[in-house]
Formats: structure tokens, C-alpha cells, sequence
């Protein structure tokens, strides 16, 4: 019976419903916000995004606990990514390891890595800690890269440059000096006056510099400023005239007394070249030491040049001397005279000067045509557009170009359309750049022509043209050219131009930039922009809010920042919570720099949340202060 009733128990019991008893919840492990960004780091080293791993190696940097640090470091020092040893050297320089200067100059040292995409990574380090190693790096005999290097330095243009290139040219490395040789001709001295300015102040007595120094002033356009000529401090005579002589040609007043004691003791041929430099910059106080050269028995070429440079001034007292030049049986010396006598006596001797066009001396044709340009009617075009088609000698056909380039009437515009297409592109540009000036519709077909020209400054003096005269086709134009315009053109331009160039920079900043020469294009429209600060801020900002270029919007982002400051909070918190992931991770990186703001703050702790790895190390990255 007790049996049964057990049976009877147990049976009820297996009938009754089961109750689960609940299981004690593991506390949920809730950690500082500092505490999780050290973990998403530490996650992030075996990460298998690259660019990931790098940050995560460059906030290693703040795990103090981490006993391991260096020996981590060391080991990512073998990663074959550069962008994940770019992290490791930049960990390394904030703990101060010095195994960050292995890792730079190895990575500068490899035919696969682009000297552009490493050189970056010295952007945030110190000039006493960067320069050496770039000296280092230039002096490396086995280092078959450093021409790429040098150039790559002066394109990027970074604050640093001068200190770069004064500290190579006073190294005792003779690889390292002729390296920085070679980056100082690169330079550009529109883009690049304030290192011009230093290396000639530093190296201004080291002829090897000053030859690279001449050589930049040279190629220069003469509008052009050349200042930095001015620290030269040569021993050599030559350099030194040679530099006196190009501060003249780009219209350096200063430098007139010292190019005129240096024309009074030349001689020869290289005399009547400092003559031909010296009067753009000649006054009426240097007539008496002008007349002081023509003493004894001045060559033909000595004398027109002496005579040349007092008519331009207004000088009459040699008129009778000229009158008996222009009469001579001498035929050497009758250019002196015609030349002298036209400028001085203007359009009273115009017909005259028509009928020397046809005179049997070159000399004499090309005295006339210079003083024909001078005068600038334009009753002299239709005789100097026929003297031209049968002049046979380069020279005064050039002169004679100039002549009819410098008459501003549209008939003498019309007639230059003729000459578009000579051989010589110095007779070329001289057209062109005058059918630019003239802002005339007609002339158009002629700049058209020119778009077409093998030198890139005749095709860009075609450009200008069209921005002076034609707004809307200039538009289509520029956008073609951007790929070929030289190096600082555009700067030229905006000096020039002004206001008018600021669409035109904002076209050049949309370019895209993913090459070498796309970057350099952008950076020099950014200095272009800069130098028209009531529309900069403008621009800057209708690039960034209507661009999906990745990289534009990063630059965009960057220069607004180094314009207005925290103002652009908005912009870089945007961008930080919807764009691209590139921009995403640069606005993040950015949110740093807005010191005080709370909603950046708290914008990086929710960024640890984030479901792309990326995302998630940048704003790590960041919040440690990285």
C-alpha cells in the first residue's frame, strides 16, 4: 500500500509542469571610456585592415601599463604594409625609440614606395629630429632614390623645406649638397619665394647655389619678382654682373648704380648684354656715366646701346652726333643714328622710319621697327606687316613683330593673327601674349590657334587670353588645360587677375588628384586662393559640401581648419558622422583638435560603439589624444 501511494506520488510529480529557476546574470563589465579605446587598439594590431593596424600601432604609444610596448613596436617593424610601419615609426617617435628613424629611411630607400607617400609621415615631427634624418638619407650612397626624393621635397612644399635645403647645402656630404643643388633649381619662385630668400641668404657666397639660384631667376617670367638675388654675395665678378643683370631685367630699381659700374668696366660682348639688361632700370642721374663708356673707340654694338639707353631716358644732347651717325658712310654705325634720332624726334619722323623698313642693313631695319613699336601708331601696320613677310633675318623680324605688338588698334591685332604659327616661340609668345592683351573678339581664332602650340607658356598666355576676353569659353578652356598649365601660372594669374580668378581656382581645386602632378595642382590653387582672403572661406567651403572626391573633402576639411578654426566644428562633426570612410576617419582624427567642445567628446565615445573597425580605432586613436 505504501508502495502504491509512492508510485502514486512520483507519477504526479513527472505530470506537473516544470519550473525553470532563473540563472544568476553575469554583471555586465561596463568599462571607462579611455579603458575600452586601449582595447579596441590592442584588438586592432592583428586587425587585417591596414590602415586599421597602423593607427592601432600608433596608439600603442599611450598604453603605459604595457610592459611589452617596445618589443610589440619592434615586431611591427617587420609588417610588410607601409602604411602599418608608418604607425610603428610614429609610436616609436612618441615613445622615444629611435628605431623610427630605421623604419623612415629603409621606406625612403624602396623603388616600390613613392618618396610622396612616405615623406608624410615627418609632417608631425620635429625639425631637429626630421631634418637630420632627411640629410641622413640624401647622404646614403646606396640609396638610389634621392633625385625622387629632392623633387618630391620641393612639390610638397611643406613648411620645412628651407630648413631641408640649408642644412644639405651646408653638410659636409658631398651627395647630400649636390642633391639639395638639384632641389634648389626646382624651386619655384612664385610658389616658392620665402625658400628662395633663405637658401640665397645662407648660401648666397657657395657658387654652386648661386648658378642654381641664377639658373631659377632665368627661366622666370620677367613679371616676376626675383628678390632673392639680392643676398648673393658671389666672389666671382661674372655671377655677380650676371645676377646684377637679371634683377634689371625683372625691373629692380635698386639695382642701377652697382649694373652701371659693372657696365662701365666690361667689355666686349658681355658689356653690350649688361647694356641691354641695364636700360629697364637706367635714370636721368646715370646720362653723364653712360656718355663715360662711349669714350675711346666704342664698337657699333657698344655705341647703339649707349645711344639706345639716353634717347629712352630723353636725353637730346647727342642729337648732332647722331645726325652725322645716321649719315655716315659707315654703314656699321648708321643704326645708332636712325634709332636716336626716331626716338627722340617720336612721330615727326614716322614716314621716315617706314621707309628704313627697306633699308640693305639689318641694323638700320631693326633701329626703325624699335622705334616704330615706340611711337605705336597704327599707320605703321600695314608697312610693318609687309616688312615683315619679307624679312629674312631672325632678329629684326622679331623686333619688328614687337613693333607691330606694341600698337594697340585692332587693326594691328588683326595682322598679328598672321603670324601664330612661326617656328621661333619667342616670336610666338610675343604674339600671343599681345592678342591676349587686346581683349578683341577677332583675335580669338588667333588664341585658339595658339591652345594648340608645343611650349605650355605660349598655350598659357592663350588661357590668360580668353579669361581677359571671353569669361565663358574661358571656363571650358581652363578646364582642358589644368593638366599641362605650368607650375605657377596660376599664381601668376590670381597676382593679376584678382577677383576675376576665383572660379577659376575653384575649378582647379575640384581636379582630381591622383597623381603627383593632380596634388601639386591642388596646393597651388589652395596658395591662390590665399591670396584672395575675401573669397577663400567661401570657396573653400562650396568645394567641401559639393564634392564626393574622398580626398578633396579631407584637404577641403584641413584648410578650413587652418583658415577659421573651431568654427568649422559643424563641417568636421558632419563629415565624422556621414561620409565616406576615409573622410569619416580624418573628421574623427579632427575632433581632437577641437579642444572644450563636449559634443565632440562625446561623438568619440560613441564612436567606440561603431560597427566599422575602422571608425571604431579612429576614434580610439583620438580620444587617448593620438
Amino acid at each position: 500500500m505504501r508502495l502504491t501511494r509512492l508510485a502514486l506520488s512520483l507519477s504526479i510529480a513527472l505530470t506537473l509542469p516544470t519550473v525553470a529557476v532563473p540563472a544568476l546574470a553575469a554583471p555586465k563589465v561596463v568599462l571607462k571610456p579611455k579603458d575600452q579605446a586601449l582595447s579596441t587598439l590592442h584588438n586592432a594590431l592583428k586587425s587585417a585592415d591596414f590602415t586599421a593596424r597602423g593607427m592601432a600601432y600608433r596608439g600603442a604609444a599611450f598604453d603605459k601599463s604595457n610592459k611589452d610596448l617596445q618589443k610589440q613596436l619592434e615586431d611591427g617593424m617587420l609588417d610588410p604594409q607601409w602604411v602599418v610601419r608608418r604607425g610603428v615609426a610614429e609610436a616609436m617617435y612618441q615613445t622615444k625609440n629611435a628605431k623610427w628613424q630605421q623604419i623612415v629611411k629603409e621606406a625612403l630607400g624602396l623603388a616600390v614606395l613613392s618618396p610622396y607617400d612616405v615623406l608624410p609621415v615627418l609632417d608631425d615631427f620635429s625639425d631637429k629630429d626630421s631634418i637630420p634624418l632627411l640629410i641622413a638619407v640624401l647622404s646614403d650612397k646606396e640609396n638610389p632614390l634621392q633625385d625622387k626624393i629632392v623633387t618630391a621635397l620641393v612639390n610638397r612644399n611643406r613648411p620645412s623645406l628651407a630648413g631641408v635645403l640649408v642644412a644639405a647645402l651646408s653638410s659636409k656630404d658631398s651627395l647630400a649638397q649636390a642633391s639639395a643643388v638639384k632641389g634648389v633649381a626646382q624651386l619655384d619662385p612664385v610658389l616658392q619665394p620665402k625658400v628662395l630668400d633663405a637658401v640665397a641668404k645662407a648660401q648666397g657666397a657657395n657658387d654652386d647655389v648661386v648658378k642654381a639660384l641664377l639658373s631659377v631667376a632665368e627661366k622666370a617670367d620677367e613679371r616676376v619678382p626675383v628678390a632673392f638675388l639680392a643676398a648673393i654675395k658671389s666672389k666671382d665678378p661674372a655671377l655677380l654682373a650676371q645676377a646684377l643683370a637679371i634683377r634689371a631685367q625683372h625691373d629692380d630699381r635698386t639695382v642701377a648704380k652697382a649694373l652701371l659700374a659693372v657696365c662701365q668696366k666690361a667689355t666686349g660682348k658681355q658689356q653690350v648684354s649688361l647694356l641691354n639688361a641695364f636700360r629697364r632700370v637706367a635714370g636721368k642721374d646715370d646720362v653723364n656715366g653712360l656718355k663715360s663708356i662711349l669714350g675711346g673707340a666704342p664698337s657699333p654694338d657698344l655705341m647703339f646701346a649707349v645711344y639706345e639707353i639716353l634717347a629712352r631716358l630723353g636725353d637730346r644732347s647727342m642729337s648732332q652726333e647722331a645726325a652725322k651717325l645716321a649719315e655716315s658712310t659707315d654703314t656699321d654705325v648708321r643704326a645708332t643714328g636712325v634709332f636716336y634720332l626716331g626716338w627722340v624726334s617720336g612721330p615727326g619722323r614716322l614716314k621716315e622710319m617706314h621707309t628704313y623698313l627697306d633699308d640693305g642693313i639689318p641694323a638700320v631695319r631693326l633701329a626703325a621697327s624699335r622705334v616704330l613699336g615706340y611711337i605705336g601708331s597704327p599707320v605703321s601696320v600695314a608697312p610693318l606687316k609687309e616688312a615683315i613677310e619679307r624679312e629674312q633675318t631672325e632678329n629684326v623680324r622679331l623686333e619688328m613683330i614687337r613693333a607691330l605688338a606694341s600698337i594697340k588698334s585692332k587693326s594691328a591685332f588683326e595682322a598679328l593673327m598672321f603670324f601664330t604659327r612661326e617656328k621661333d616661340a619667342l616670336v610666338r609668345r610675343t604674339v600671343v601674349r599681345a592678342l591676349a592683351e587686346s581683349g578683341e573678339a577677332a583675335v580669338r581664332p588667333g588664341l585658339q590657334n595658339a591652345l594648340q602650340d608645343n611650349d605650355p607658356r605660349i598655350r598659357a598666355e592663350a588661357v590668360r587670353g580668353f579669361i581677359l576676353s571671353d569669361i565663358a569659353q574661358a571656363v571650358k578652356i581652363w578646364e582642358r588645360a589644368l593638366r599641362w598649365l605650368p607650375r605657377g601660372v596660376m599664381l601668376e594669374l590670381t597676382h593679376e587677375l584678382t577677383k576675376t580668378m576665383e572660379g577659376f581656382l575653384e575649378i582647379a581645386l575640384n581636379q582630381s588628384s591622383k597623381d603627383d602632378n593632380g596634388t601639386a595642382l591642388r596646393e597651388e590653387a589652395l596658395i591662390g586662393l590665399h591670396l584672395l582672403p575675401e573669397s577663400e572661406g567661401k570657396v573653400l567651403h562650396k568645394v567641401l559640401q559639393n564634392s564626393d572626391d574622398e580626398d578633396l573633402r579631407i584637404r577641403m576639411l584641413t584648410a578650413l581648419f587652418a583658415l577659421e578654426g573651431k568654427k568649422v566644428a559643424p563641417e568636421i562633426k558632419s563629415l565624422a558622422l556621414s561620409s565616406g570612410p576615409r573622410s569619416r576617419v580624418a573628421a574623427i582624427r579632427m575632433l581632437g583638435k577641437l579642444k572644450g567642445d563636449k559634443e565632440a567628446n562625446e561623438l568619440l565615445v560613441k564612436f567606440l560603439d561603431d560597427t566599422e573597425e575602422r571608425v571604431r580605432v579612429a576614434a580610439s586613436l583620438t580620444l587617448l589624444g593620438g
